[in-house]
């Protein structure tokens, strides 16, 4: 697999592992159970937010990484791979909400201090959120070096371009290359050196 195809497969698990996180994270994580009633707790008020704010760094963590060059992105690939070990680590936990939170949730629906806590499936959400997110940044660790950066595209040394050939002018369009800067030489008007005439004899 080429370097291309693998920074393609690192940004989409990355991207992927984020809206996932976001989306799980949202979600009920518990229910708080009283008599004759119900109440949903989210991941982020379980969590304390933590969900969420992994959630974030990923997002920056994926945006800062497509202006960085290549030890920059090994760095914030790291991050990344941090950031998705801590995902897992909080979807198979699945942490209990504080009591307060509990409290908040049923003040809407019952008075009763007397409740019970069931859990539900998102958490391994969460947690698939995190192995995608830490496989990308593994991948970005792994295979950065190799992927071309945005300024190595602009820096080019001098093209000739046949500015009389259609063909040649658009293939180097194409290619990022503007056939009419200085940098574009016209091949045509190329000529190779002149070998130097022997002087002439002096006549007498």
């Amino acid at each position: 697999m080429t370097a291309a195809r693998w920074r393609g497969v690192a940004y989409s698990a990355l991207l992927a592992g984020t809206v996932v996180a976001f989306a799980t994270a949202a979600q009920p994580w518990w229910h708080a159970d009283v008599t004759g009633s119900s109440a949903a707790i989210s991941g982020t008020a379980a969590s304390g937010s933590l969900t969420q704010a992994l959630a974030i760094v990923t997002a920056a963590g994926l945006l800062l990484s497509l202006t960085l060059g290549a030890r920059g992105r090994q760095i914030l690939g790291g991050v990344l791979f941090l950031a998705g070990a801590g995902m897992i680590a909080v979807g198979a936990s699945r942490p209990r909400p504080a009591a307060d939170v509990v409290a908040s949730a049923l003040r809407s629906v019952s008075l009763s201090t007397d409740w019970s806590l069931t859990g539900t499936p998102w958490p391994w959400a969460y947690l698939a959120g995190g192995v995608l997110v830490a496989f990308g940044g593994a991948l970005v660790v792994a295979f950065a070096p190799r992927w071309e950066t945005r300024r190595a595209r602009f820096e080019r040394g001098p093209v000739a371009v046949d500015l009389t050939d259609a063909t040649a002018v658009w293939k180097a369009l194409d290619a990022g290359v503007d056939p009419t800067r200085e940098t574009a030489v016209p091949s045509s008007q190329q000529e190779p050196p002149q070998a130097a005439s022997p002087d002439r004899e002096s006549q007498g």
